[in-house]
């Protein structure tokens, strides 16, 4: 294995020795309508500046999942469900961060994250809890010459990741990471998706990219080009894209009304939004920003099917909703 891809960290992943900007508010010209109330299932103990929050179930043992947040100013916390903060490391300052749970590479399950800076480049990195280290990944991104506005995961395969990355002028490309042998992990090229506005979030969605920005609104778009659906008039600083009892559904926090937006992810018609009510002693969620939902396993407390966390900008904790709750009040009749 190459030098550079054999870190100390990155190496003993590899070997086997290691186990595996933009403003929080979010505004509408309306209220939203069909208020839903949910209760907070947990919530970090310690405050974080989050910016963008990931989350890496362990499928090998479920109490081993972590809640990833990048710290507004640079670097990373790591949470667990109950609230406890895991460690704390040093990190670049992110403007986008989307997590893989889970990567086989030269026989090893790694689990990943990627982004990009404040110097509008794509990033990697490898999370190493044991090491309580999260570590640049080795990624060739020689061929990427265009300024990247945002990341997010497009679609995942065997042996392969494919992210969406955000461009000025209107534009997403589609890049192939795969592990090639070599020192540093190819990134390759595969499509090049016109869209209707810059943005700054994204979110993959069944060979669609949806597509959000604070200035511009809220879209889903084909690779084609050709835009499936579109929501005026919302200024996403942040979203998620989830499967809620086989609905599709994308998730945007409404800052200043202190609720989260719920929109069918095909027609982008709003279904409803959700209000986070405190419960028992663990105080409701405020003023939402950075938002992410897994469909996954994630340890206990009722998080056997998924859960949501969401960033509050009151109190700077990560409130926590498990997604059964929240799949409930989405699909529920009105």
């Amino acid at each position: 294995m190459g030098a550079a891809l054999a870190g100390i960290c990155l190496a003993a992943a590899l070997t086997g020795c290691g186990e595996p900007p933009a403003s929080e508010d979010t505004e509408r010209a309306e209220s939203p309508s069909n208020v839903r109330t949910v209760p907070v299932t947990g919530m970090t103990r310690e405050a974080s500046a989050a910016e963008h929050i990931a989350l890496l179930p362990n499928g090998e043992a479920r109490d081993a999942g972590l809640i990833i947040t990048a710290i507004r100013g640079g670097g990373f916390d790591a949470f667990n469900d109950f609230g406890e903060r895991i460690f704390q490391t040093a990190g670049p300052v992110l403007t986008s961060m989307v997590a893989v749970p889970t990567f086989d590479m030269r026989g090893t399950t790694l689990s990943l994250l990627f982004g990009s800076d404040a110097d509008r480049l794509v990033r990697g990195f490898i999370v190493l809890p044991d090491m309580q280290a999260i570590e640049p990944l080795p990624l060739d991104v020689a061929s990427v010459s265009d300024p990247v506005e945002g990341v997010c995961l497009y679609r995942q395969g065997t042996g392969f990741i494919e992210l969406a990355l955000l461009h000025a002028n209107r534009r997403a490309t589609v890049w192939r990471m795969m592990d090639t042998g070599g020192e540093r992990l190819s990134l390759s090229r595969t499509a090049e998706i016109a869209l209707p506005f810059t943005a700054e979030r994204c979110a993959g969605a069944d060979g669609d990219i949806v597509i959000g920005s604070s200035t511009g609104g809220l879209a889903r778009v084909e690779a084609s080009g050709s835009v499936r659906a579109d929501a005026q008039g919302i200024l996403v600083s942040h979203l998620a894209y989830a499967e809620l009892y086989g609905r599709p559904v994308v998730l945007v926090p409404l800052a200043a009304e202190g609720v989260i937006g719920v929109f069918d992810a095909r027609t982008l018609e709003e279904i409803s939004a959700i209000e986070v009510q405190s419960e028992m002693s663990i105080a409701g969620l405020e003023r939402p920003g950075a938002i992410t939902v897994t469909d996954l396993p994630f340890s206990g407390m009722g998080f056997s099917n998924g859960l949501a966390a969401i960033h509050d900008g009151e109190d700077g904790r990560i409130k926590l909703v498990t997604r059964d709750v929240l799949g409930r009040a989405v699909t529920a009749p009105e």
